[in-house]
């Protein structure tokens, strides 16, 4: 070799080594005949051989045998146990790889370490090899497929659990949910992962939900109520509510589990109704709701006025109840706990509006829901009632409306119902009567398909306060008769109902339309769901219906929806609204 060539080859060894240091790796370069041309001192680090196999002009078989002998043998393994191979078996296992055009492994070295051996041939003969010690790397992707077993292993076990567990970030986002939680709001995991609670209900209750767990992120102070939890599929769960606090500072989050104690403990499962037309003047004392039959039944009657509230009970006893009456706002609470401690069942509470409007924001509602949401649902009815008296909502030069009648008989306020039943109904329940021929023209005349109670009251409550005509049935094959009886202006549906469904019944009233061709021969059909989840427009749309609104419903959504498919001059065809 001349002068030069060695100058060449010193500096291109220098290169190497650099390179071997800077990427920490070993670097051998073997030409064409298999003899190295180049090997960085980093081999030393894997492998202790002696220093003259690493020297330029050394033989590849003089090098294999001496990694062999420096504790090789185990490649090939990957676990870094020994194999049962002979020296030169070994050696010629290795030659075949190193002749190979490319070859990468990691294996396991008999210390524990883990390294990555590749091979390059390039095209004019010359092969890289580099040797990477990947230990860390393989630490930590054994730790990571450990943890996703182990997240596979709990989400398992959570999902297994009848106990609805649920867990959000500090962001107040939903990471963690199990089946039981799902079943709740009727969801699949995937679409509550990633959500917050207003995504998934109204405001006032995300709101609810999210002041409680913000106070529980915040302070770590546990969190413990009892409550009734109201499933998607209108069933009661008397719960033990839990929140608590895990993490590290700067990643906390919040555990909820709702601990179904039903069968244990008696909780209040009367009915409560707002009772507007009642609060007559006391001296008027034919106006009070009739009494039917209510022997043996236990009503507690709520009425800031003492004289109508002894009227009122007197008028109860007469027809068979025990009944009893409060008139402050301060003494109701108390009561219904003591009553519930006491195993004492109520079968109604009658409760005026104005004792209503007293009531809120007193301590303790939360521990009597068919309370607090008739309390809710006076909200609801005050706002109706300022919203049909809102000039903005009438035309200029149209006469007033006259007072709202149902186009249906409805159960009385104050009959108390048993929960989980549905109101009594006439004989003739399920069939429309004949819409009256005397009926303005310009009111419009609504079907509402809802089969859930509470959906059904906050319905009744808006529609009457924007002043139109409505009928409610439970369930869509009751829409779909009620419609052939006599086609409403307006009909309100339920998507997910007993007997039909929603989109059931949608798609009989387009078959059935198609043989009416001249009698309003298409019905403007609008669904509102609670679910407003991805693909859910289209089927709604592919079953035929015309418009979307989602839930919850207000007054104003309520009236812009109406207003959007009815005119003045003349009635909407029909409406739909899938409310799930």
């Amino acid at each position: 070799m001349s002068e030069t060539e060695m100058r060449r080859s010193a500096v291109d060894t220098r290169i190497v080594e650099a390179l071997a240091l800077a990427l920490d790796i070993a670097i051998i370069i073997f030409d064409r005949h298999d003899t190295v041309v180049v090997a960085s001192p980093e081999y030393h680090r894997f492998f202790a051989v002696p220093p003259e196999v690493l020297e330029p002009g050394a033989r590849l078989r003089d090098l294999l045998g001496a990694t062999y002998d420096a504790g090789a043998k185990g490649f090939g393994s990957t676990n870094g146990k020994a194999r049962n191979v002979t020296r030169e078996d070994w050696i010629a296992e290795r030659i075949a790889i190193h002749w190979r055009e490319r070859h990468e492994t990691v294996e396991q070295m008999s210390d524990g370490r883990w390294v990555r051996l590749s091979k390059r041939r390039m095209p004019d003969g010359i092969l890289i090899a580099t040797i990477t010690d990947v230990s860390e790397q393989k630490r930590r992707d054994l730790e990571l497929a450990e943890a996703r077993h182990q997240a596979e292993l709990a989400q398992h076990i959570l999902d297994n659990l009848a106990t609805p567990v649920m867990v959000k970030d500090a962001s107040l986002r939903y990471v963690v949910v199990n089946d039981a939680f799902c079943s709740i709001p009727g969801l699949h995991a995937k679409h509550v992962i990633g959500r917050t609670a207003g995504e998934l209900v109204g405001p006032e209750m995300a709101a609810k939900f999210e002041e409680i767990e913000r106070r529980v992120l915040e302070t770590g102070v546990p969190y413990e109520t009892t409550e009734d939890i109201y499933r998607a599929d209108g069933t009661v769960m008397h719960a033990i509510t839990r929140a608590r606090r895990s993490g590290a500072p700067g990643s906390y989050y919040v555990t909820v589990s709702f601990d179904d104690v039903s069968a244990f403990v008696s909780s209040p499962r009367y009915t409560a109704r707002v009772t507007s037309h009642y609060d007559a003047d006391p001296a008027i004392v034919q106006k009070h709701p009739p009494v039917q039959s209510a022997t043996g039944e236990r009503i507690l009657v709520l009425d800031e006025d003492t004289v109508r509230a002894a009227q009122r009970v007197m008028a109860l006893k007469a027809a068979g109840a025990e009944a009893v009456a409060i008139g402050k706002a301060s003494e109701v609470v108390a009561f219904l706990d003591a009553a519930q401690a006491s195993g004492l069942a109520l079968d109604g509470v009658e409760i005026t509006t104005g004792m209503a409007r007293m009531m809120e924001g007193v301590s303790g509602l939360d521990r009597h829901p068919p309370l607090d949401q008739a309390i809710y649902r006076r909200r609801v009815q005050e706002t109706c009632a300022q919203l049909a008296h809102e000039p903005a909502l009438q035309a200029s030069d149209r006469e007033p409306r006259p007072a709202p009648t149902s186009l249906a008989p409805s159960v009385s306020a104050q009959t108390p119902e048993t929960p989980g039943t549905q109101p009594s109904k006439p004989d003739n329940a399920g069939v429309a009567p004949a819409i009256p021929a005397n009926t303005a023209e310009n009111r419009i005349r609504v079907l509402v398909a809802e089969d859930n109670e509470v959906n059904q009251i906050v319905f009744e409550q808006i529609l009457e306060g924007i002043g139109v005509d409505f009928r409610i049935v439970c369930n869509g094959q009751e829409a779909v008769e009620a419609w052939g009886v006599g086609v409403p202006d307006l009909i309100l549906m339920d998507v997910s109902m007993p007997v039909m469904n929603g989109l059931q019944a949608t798609q009989a009233i387009r078959s059935a339309e198609k043989a009416r061709p001249g009698e309003r021969a298409h019905v403007p059909i609008i669904a509102v769901t609670a679910h407003a989840m991805s693909g859910d427009r289209e089927r709604c749309f592919a079953a035929g219906m015309d418009d979307y609104l989602s839930k919850p419903v207000s007054p104003e959504k309520l009236e812009s929806i109406i207003s959007k498919w009815a005119s003045s001059s003349s009635a909407v065809s029909a409406a739909v609204l899938l409310a799930s």
